[in-house]
């Protein structure tokens, strides 16, 4: 099997030549590389340099080698929309007191630790880009797409993907969890639904009118494996929204979306969200999303119990990804033993539940993936097989 037949066959529940260690970009587990601190501490412990490390401007470098040396995979994925990109916000970086400070041109400022594009920290939000009105009209003319492409460009666009032999992945724009993300933080995303209710209504018009305008003829004429949604909207207990304003402002644009992956034929419509994410399962599956990672471990998310409630669910993730660090090392195969019935009855991609942090080491790693690989019936990459001890 290639790639792409090896991927619909673990999706449609059929048995594969063997279970993929599958993870995407955002949050790809140990499929898609490190960030650059973390990497440096791999080759530290005794990794080759093989590539895979992430850089300042959110690429991994040399993907290929990582994914040859550990046996992994990551899909392609369509980079470019329907029209022309946004100008985007300018900004400015200076460091002080021992931080770098970005000031953007909407205002907005964040503090953050040096070189934090390269390591495993959040940064300080201290004002963000959406703060009222006034803001998001000026943090609109920043990011909104341009003039929108004939047929004809996008038809050439879309040529290089015809005869693939890795699953496809395209992009939408997500609801609460852009606005949270990219414009106002967790908090005024959750209190503008009360104190302003009518930019509330602004932001997701616009946010619907993106999709409708230049993410969606993309996925029409694409037709990929994978339409992929970023919501982030759990946390440690559940939801950051209520139901009901799911309902009223983010449902309308998942329909749109789950219409078009219907249309277009698109076996996987999947969200991307962290928390405790059963709770969002009721309010996003009957849209048509049909798969859901990284699964966070810690926050309480049994599988099991999502595969009886949604048998045809598509999982990713689910593994406890400090399971790798120094130290964490006896917990590796009670985190894969977890796994190996879900893995035997399908519709799931194991992997760790988020990126690799800088704790690891390359014999953990190395004791990882010989476990996992061997539960999954891999026989693919160049690493050592080590067993726990």
């Amino acid at each position: 099997m290639n790639q792409l037949r090896r991927f619909l066959a673990v999706c449609n529940g059929e048995k594969p030549d063997y279970v993929p260690t599958f993870g995407f970009l955002w949050a790809s587990g140990v499929s898609g590389g490190v960030l650059r601190k973390t990497y440096d501490r791999l080759v530290e412990t005794g990794m080759p340099d093989i590539g895979g490390a992430w850089e300042s401007d959110g690429r991994p470098v040399n993907l290929k080698g990582w994914l040859d040396y550990w046996g992994v995979e990551v899909p392609d994925e369509a980079d470019f929309v329907a029209g022309e990109w946004p100008a985007g916000i300018k900004s400015e970086k200076t460091v002080r007191d021992g931080f770098e400070y970005i000031e953007y041109e909407t205002g907005a400022l964040t503090r953050q630790f040096v070189d934090n594009d390269i390591t495993y920290a959040m940064p300080e939000f201290i004002r963000h880009h959406v703060r009222d009105r006034e803001s998001f009209e000026r943090y609109k003319s920043f990011s909104s797409f341009g003039a929108p492409w004939g047929a004809d460009k996008i038809d050439a666009a879309c040529a290089p993907h015809k005869g693939r032999e890795r699953p496809l992945c395209c992009f939408a724009l997500g609801t609460w969890g852009y606005v949270r993300s990219c414009m106002m933080g967790p908090e005024a995303a959750c209190t503008v639904f009360y104190d302003d209710p009518e930019l509330s209504g602004l932001i997701y018009d616009w946010i619907g009118e993106q999709n409708r305008t230049y993410m969606l003829p993309v996925i029409e004429r694409l037709k990929p494996e994978v339409v992929l949604i970023n919501e982030d909207f759990c946390y440690n207990r559940g939801l950051f929204i209520s139901p009901a304003l799911f309902e009223e402002y983010c449902a309308p644009i998942y329909r749109e979306i789950g219409e078009t992956v219907k249309k277009a034929g698109v076996p996987v419509f999947a969200l991307d969200t962290d928390g405790f994410a059963e709770p969002a399962l009721p309010l996003v599956v009957p849209y048509g999303v049909n798969a859901v990672f990284p699964w966070e471990a810690k926050p309480g998310n049994d599988l099991s119990r999502v595969r009886e409630a949604y048998p045809k669910l598509i999982l990713f993730g689910g593994i406890e990804k400090e399971c790798l660090n120094e130290g964490n090392e006896g917990a590796i195969s009670r985190s894969i033993d977890e796994k190996r019935k879900l893995i035997q009855a399908g519709r799931y991609f194991p992997n760790a539940d988020h990126g690799i942090q800088p704790p690891v080491t390359f014999e953990n790693l190395c004791r990882f993936m010989t476990l996992l690989h061997e539960a999954t019936g891999n026989p693919s990459g160049a690493f050592p097989r080590l067993y726990p001890k």
